[in-house]
């Protein structure tokens, strides 16, 4: 199964940078998206996205959380119509606004969707989609497990230093770190910090952290020797291992290969 994930497409008038992202994702089995699709949350943006997707990837299972763009002043109302117009069939939907789904044999999804205010994620209802999330691994029988959230855990944010506080607030961060820390084979896939992309190995319980970065190109802090275009990441799951590759959108050049194994 391969996965084409991508982020942070704030689509506002034009539909190039977004195109250009699905004519690379080459041969890819579902599309993720990471947060952030449009700017300013406008139902007309949305439907730019529809259009394209129904043009250029017809047919394609494409899963996406929201970003801190696309609720604006907490109203999903725009974003939701367009998440539920494309949404594949079989997806769980919990009423926090988390959600689950089988896009593979071998392999289960959750989104997890925070709200966004005074420049804080947090969770609602005393964290629901956590419990959600933590009541469906409990389940679960799917050797791998997706997790996909628009702002990374600040123990694997790129842009993290001493004393910086955490997307999340801060009991919520750590208690989904304590989340991906109980259990095994986990890839959690976030964006929105706009760096070159970031993959962190936790070799003990074998969990996968993807910062997706962003389609487009950045400027924004660290090394100038990263990539600084804008990114696609490809996870291609066979057997018990996972092969990461993450390539420009622009020119195609791959600048990360690594395969991670997953335990037994």
């Amino acid at each position: 199964m391969k996965y084409a994930v991508i982020s942070d497409i704030h689509l506002y008038r034009k539909t190039g940078r977004f195109c250009c992202a699905l004519e690379a994702m080459e041969d890819a089995d579902a599309l993720l998206i990471a947060g952030d699709l449009a700017d300013r949350a406008q139902p007309e943006q949305y439907a730019l996205l529809r259009e394209c997707l129904h043009r250029m990837a017809p047919g394609l299972p494409v899963y996406c959380v929201c970003g801190n763009h696309d609720i604006p002043a907490r109203d999903d109302t725009a974003y939701r119509a367009f998440a539920e117009s494309i949404a594949p069939g079989g997806i769980i939907r919990d009423e926090s606004g988390a959600f689950y789904a089988i896009p593979d044999s071998r392999t289960d999804l959750i989104g997890l969707e925070p709200c966004y205010h005074q420049k804080q994620f947090f969770f609602p209802q005393q964290g629901r989609q956590l419990a959600f999330a933590e009541q469906r691994l409990a389940l679960s029988e799917a050797g791998i497990h997706l997790l996909l959230c628009h702002p990374p855990l600040i123990a694997h944010n790129p842009q993290r230093a001493a004393g910086m506080p955490p997307y999340l607030c801060r009991e919520q961060d750590d208690r989904l770190q304590r989340l991906m820390d109980a259990h095994r084979n986990m890839i959690l896939l976030s964006g929105h910090t706009h760096y070159a992309p970031t993959v962190e190995w936790d070799a003990l319980r074998c969990n996968l952290y993807i910062n997706n970065g962003s389609i487009c190109p950045t400027t924004v802090g660290g090394d100038p020797a990263q990539p600084r275009q804008g990114n696609i990441t490809f996870l291609t799951l066979e057997s018990s291992r996972v092969e990461v590759r993450i390539k420009g959108i622009h020119t195609g050049k791959e600048f990360f290969r690594e395969t991670f194994r997953f335990a037994e």
